[in-house]
Order: structure tokens, then sequence, then C-alpha cells
């Protein structure tokens, strides 16, 4: 590679490796398809690589386009940060950002948008669904732009990933206010005996953490149905006789249908966590969504609303 390296080749390869197709990088560029592929064929002579590879379903990166895109965007960012005013505006800021998470996290976030509409009218938040396939490879998908923020398990996220604690969620058994079961206390025989609806938010699982812990007991339940949404499994909940295991903030907020218990074993706490990637590191339309998203999400569960008010006794 050539010692002088022209900055807006280096632009295209990032475009190119998050668009993976030379017609949405013109585009997106405001070039042509033709000067596109030109600056392609400069970019595989100066890292002497295919880089991205022509199919039909698009163009598949090489390991070495792979190995190239966190470092490429981390030193774009750069310049990006030396150009950018270091006032930030929200009111007049524009911009969408994506969101990975589950319906639970969705769920407690929803009262934040009324205020983010107010304050940053020209900010658009979506959420996007995370994947069996996405789960390997987070980081790629992070880093060619088709997801930006990830809240999850802190134990999800590879170390690459910028990572920011949020809190620690709890569990609790849930079921509708006229089930059969009417005591005060939950037992684990009890709750093993009835039949289960398990929220596997990659979808598809069958047995959890759960299981585990019953079989240490000597327990073992009936999975009747898997569902990726905890919001079916509460349409689910309320027209039959089955039980599920929902994080407590969320059982909170769905009172008027289900009532809860604590489960009547020790289920380890969950460390919820944000994260994102250097792409988006710098960027202070980011970090102030980030910096909303921490406040909001970063409360203990208690405080949310009322100390366990939904508890069935």
């Amino acid at each position: 590679m050539s010692g002088r390296v022209d900055l807006n080749l280096l632009l295209t390869l990032e475009t190119l490796l998050n668009e993976l197709n030379v017609t949405r990088a013109a585009t997106k560029l405001n070039s042509s398809q033709p000067a596109v592929s030109a600056q392609l064929v400069r970019l595989r002579r100066m890292f002497n690589d295919p880089l991205l590879i022509p199919g039909a379903r698009g163009m598949t990166p090489t390991p070495r386009a792979l190995e190239l895109a966190p470092r490429l965007s981390e030193l774009l960012d750069g310049f990006r940060a030396i150009v950018q005013p270091d006032t930030f505006d929200p009111a007049t800021a524009q911009g969408s950002i994506l969101i990975g998470t589950t319906d639970a996290t969705q769920c407690r976030m929803a009262k934040w948008f009324g205020d983010l509409a107010a304050a940053a009218p020209g900010i658009q938040i979506g959420f996007v669904s995370a994947t069996r396939l996405m789960v390997p490879d987070i980081e790629h998908h992070m880093a060619s732009g088709h997801v930006d923020i990830i809240i999850s398990r802190r134990s999800a996220f590879p170390d690459r990933l910028h990572v920011r604690p949020l809190h620690d969620e709890h569990f609790v058994a849930v079921m509708r206010w006229d089930h059969p079961y009417r005591k005060k206390q939950l037992t684990a025989k009890a709750f093993a005996a009835m039949q289960h609806v398990i929220v596997s938010p990659l979808g598809g699982e069958f047995d959890d953490t759960t299981d585990e812990i019953l079989a240490g007991m000597g327990l073992s339940r009936s999975t009747v149905v898997s569902v990726p949404s905890f919001l079916v499994a509460e349409r689910i909940l309320r027209s039959t006789d089955f039980v599920s295991v929902f994080p407590a903030s969320l059982a909170r907020g769905m009172t008027s249908s289900l009532k809860s218990y604590p489960l009547p074993y020790a289920m380890p706490k969950i460390e919820l966590a944000m994260a994102w990637h250097v792409r988006t590191n710098l960027s202070p339309l980011h970090r102030w969504v980030r910096e909303q998203i921490a406040q909001l999400l970063s409360s203990p569960w208690e405080e949310a609303g009322g100390s366990m008010a939904q508890i069935a006794w």
C-alpha cells in the first residue's frame, strides 16, 4: 500500500462495507455507480485484496475487509469528530438510531418517547429484532450499521464493543389473576407441575436456566410453547392456566391481567447493559441518545413503580 492515503477512498470503503452493494453505496455517497466501482478497483490495489466479492445477493466481505472494518470506522470517526461542532443541540439535531433489544426493554422505554419527541423532534428511534444469525457476529452487524445500540445481558457482548452497565434485572413467576392456583406462596413443586410458556428472545428454545435449577432440585417442568416475545406470552397467559417467568419490571406493568409470585428458587439476576460500536462512539447524536437511555434504564427495578404491588397476595 502506498504511503499516501486518499481519505475519500477510505470513506468509499466504509460505505461499501456498510451497504455491501455498489449501487446503494453510490447513492449514499452522492456519486455514480461507475465512479464507486472505479474506487473499489483502486481500493483492491491499495490493500492487495479483493475486499468485496460480488454475489447473487450482494457483496461478501473478505476476511481482510472484516478485519479492516472496525479500525476503519474508528479512524474516520476520529476525523469526523475533529470537524463536528463542539456543542450538540437535540432540538435541531437530525438522525436515526437503531436499537436491538427485547420487547420487555422496549416496554420499559415506552414512557421516554413522548419526551424525546418534544426535546429532539428530528431524532428517530427504530427497534430491530435480534436473530440467531446475528448473535455470533454482533460486532460486524454493529460495524455495518444494521444496529447502533444493543441492550441485553452483559455477558452477551464481545470485548471490543463499548459497554455501559444499566441495572440488574430480577424475575418473577406470572399467571392470570383467576388462575386455579390461589395460594399465598408458590412452591417449587407446584410451579414445576404447571404447564409453562418460555420466552426465548432468539426463538425456538424449550429450556433455559429455570430447567437447570429445577433439575438440581429433582424437578422438571412441561413447556407447552416457546415464543420470542413477552407481549405474546402475556396474551397466552391471559387465556390459559399456563405460567411463565417474566422480568419483574415488566410484570409490574401488566397487573391488570397478570398476578405474580416470587420465584420458588434462587434465580441469578441478569446484569443488563448497553453496548455500541466504535463506529458511533464519538458521535454527539449517539452519545446524547445513549445518555438518555442510561438515565432511563439505570434506576433499580424496585423504583420503577412501587414495591412489588402486583404480588398475588
